[in-house]
Formats: C-alpha cells, structure tokens, sequence
C-alpha cells in the first residue's frame, strides 16, 4: 500500500508510522502516493516492479507471476535507490510485489525484517494456478524471516501459525490521532430521510452484489445509500450503482469523514462478499473500516456469510453492531427496518459500538503494539518498503 492519508491499508499506514516520521524512507514500489497526502518530512522514492498497463489486461495474472517472480531478483535496483540511506529495520506489507523484494534487501542488507500482513495474499493474488504453490512457498519463507509478524485478525493469525509454523501478534486496524470519537451515540432528525453510508472502496463482485442488495431493501422503504470514497460516477455506472437514490460523496480526509457519517447516516454498512471465490480472504482478512465506522456513534449493520472475520467480530462483541450473516434479501430487509423504526434501537447499538471501538482500535493501544513489535531493532532509521497493488 502506498503511504498516504487516504483510505483502506494506505491510512492505516500513515497512521502507524507518522509517529516514526523522524527516521522512515518510503519506497513505493507500484502506484505513487498522491504528495499532498504524505506525510511530513519524510523521504519517498518509487520502485516500479511492475508495468501497470499490462495489470489492466487480461494477461493481468500472466504479468502478476512474471512480476512477483522478478521481485525476487530488484534488490539491486532498490539499493541503489537507497544506497545512503543506512537503515535498521525493513518494513513492508504482503500485498502487491514489493514484499518480495523488502525480504531480499533485509537479508542483503542484514537486518531485520518486519511483516505486516492484511490480506491472504497467497490466495488472493490473481495469478496462474500452476504459480500459487510457488507463491505460497515464497510467502511462506518471508513470514518466517521475518522477525515480527504482524496479522490483521486472529483468524489470520492462527491459520498461519498453522500453516507456516511460526507464531504472530494481532494488529487491528488503527484509528487516527487526530480526532477523538463520539461521547454518545448519534441522533438524527426523526424526519430524516433514513440513510445508511458505505465508505470504502469496492473491490469485487461480491462487495458490488452486496450493495445491489442493500440498494433494493432500501428502495421499498423509500431510504437511500450514500457512498464515501474512490468509487466515480464512471465506477458506479459500471458496476450497476449509477441509481436515484445512492449518492456518491468521494473521497474525505477521515477528520471530515467521521463529521459528515455522524451528521448524514442513521446506520453503516459493513458487507463482506459472499462468493466462494472469495471465502478465504473473508476467514482472515479484517474490514479496516472497522476503525473509523467505531468512532461514529452510529449503529452498524454487518452483511456477510458466518464464517467471516466481521461476522466473527460481532459474535464475539454482542450489541456492538447487527450482522446477517445469509445471503438473503428478505432477512437483510427485516434488519434494516428494525433500524428504520426505531431510533432507540439505532441509538442503543451505536453507544455500544463506540465502547468497542476504544477497546480494539483506539491509536494508543494499537501503535503500542506496533511499537512493541519494531523495538527490539529500531535504533536511528527504518526502512519502508510498502508494497502496492496495480490493478
């Protein structure tokens, strides 16, 4: 993910390390950050490991085996990108190519290596068949070098152990420093049109059914969908989304973010895919939107199958939020009317939410875990080499 103030693993990045500020060189090693969203002081360089164009096509999983077996041999280039630059550590996250080539420089270089780990890449990562065994087997050797291994969900955390033999800690998602969450839960107007939010990016079909669904309940009692973030009018209209009564509302800063959800939603949207191809990232990954949506005070309505890391996190934190954990638009109709009906159900469920969140994602007790986990080697400088998908 590139470092930025924006959305998804990207802001949780930024989040993690503004405190390391001081001593940190990013290499982006896909898509550039946008520079008004970097952080302050802090050098960045780009590593292109990968021709973006080519993602694009439907060689997209012959160019992604090609480009993940490449990183393995770009150390050299990545040296001389920073060949000044005298580090202690090498940070990256298993996503994209760029951790590939983060593994060879820690060895080159002798130093520790640091994983931050958010989505199953070896099952994620559209390449051949034939290539997955070679990919998981290359994953498999970087999570054991690396000294500390960071997981964004139990769930992750304990299938690796048992798949790679190597123990791990549990880092959630972060929320930000810079503002603080809700004393009480949310109330809008009673005269309101009743509006639920999405704020995210949508990255497959499943998210997209999801929302359709979401979109249909909604259209019967006469509510609407609002839409925070990447997602373009030209997006919208190919996925399906270009509809009356959903409102695309772009891409905030999360300061802003949080003002508008709590001054326009009367319930968040989490929906996690309910496609079988997509089943096991659903196990282990964790939604980082979690973080953000905790601190609204608002009620949230999670939408994905039983076994996923949200529906999980709902079972095991009762009242924080509503899950309907079938693929059943009838079912996920009765839940968004009980939301509709009643503010003080809404009210109840968001003040519940807002006390979780402190629990889980609170900026203190997450980057002291983080903290913890770079300790032993952080002594001047670190190295980020933040791995970026370009599709």
């Amino acid at each position: 993910m590139p470092v930025e103030r924006s959305y998804h693993g990207s802001a949780l990045l930024y989040r993690l390390l503004e405190l390391h500020a001081a001593g940190l060189t990013v290499v982006e090693t896909g898509n550039a950050s946008s520079s008004s969203r970097r952080l302050p002081r802090v050098s960045y360089s780009s590593l292109a490991l990968a021709n973006p164009r080519w993602l694009n096509t439907r060689f997209h999983s012959y160019v992604s085996a090609y480009s993940s077996f490449a990183a393995t041999r770009a150390p050299e280039e990545l040296n001389r990108l920073v060949e000044n630059v005298e580090c202690d550590c090498v940070l990256t996250v298993a996503h994209g190519f760029g951790w590939l080539t983060a593994a060879r420089l820690a060895e080159t270089r002798q130093v520790p290596l640091h994983l931050i780990v958010h989505d199953d890449w070896p099952r994620v990562a559209r390449v051949p068949h034939a290539f997955r065994p070679w990919l998981d087997r290359r994953f498999g050797e970087v999570y054991r070098q690396a000294r500390s291994r960071l997981c964004v969900s139990p769930a992750m955390r304990d299938a690796y152990e048992r798949r790679y033999g190597n123990g791990a800690q549990v880092l959630y998602p972060i929320r930000s420093q810079d503002y603080s969450d809700g004393n009480s839960a949310t109330r809008r107007p009673n005269d309101a049109i009743f509006t639920v939010a999405f704020a995210g990016s949508i990255n497959s079909q499943g998210y997209v059914d999801a929302l359709k669904t979401l979109h249909r309940v909604l259209t019967r009692i006469g509510g609407r969908l609002l839409i925070f973030g990447p997602v373009n009018e030209t997006d919208a209209k190919t996925y399906g989304l270009d509809l009356a009564n959903i409102t695309l509302r772009g891409l905030l800063d999360w300061p802003e973010l949080i003002v508008r959800l709590r001054e326009e939603a009367d319930v968040l949207f989490v929906p996690m895919s309910f496609a079988k191809s997509d089943g096991p990232n659903m196990r282990l990954a964790f939604p980082s939107k979690l973080a953000d949506y905790t601190a609204v005070g608002a009620p949230l309505l999670v939408y994905g199958p039983q076994y996923c890391s949200a529906v999980r996190w709902a079972n095991e934190n009762p009242g924080a939020c509503e899950a309907v954990c079938v693929d059943d638009e009838e079912i996920l109709a009765g839940a968004v009317q009980r939301f509709a009906s009643s503010p003080t159900h809404r009210e109840r469920l968001g003040k519940r939410a807002l006390e979780v969140g402190r629990r889980y994602f609170s900026h203190e007790q997450v980057q002291k875990i983080f903290d913890e986990a770079l300790a032993p080697s952080t002594v001047q400088t670190t190295l980020a080499t933040a791995a970026v998908s370009c599709r």
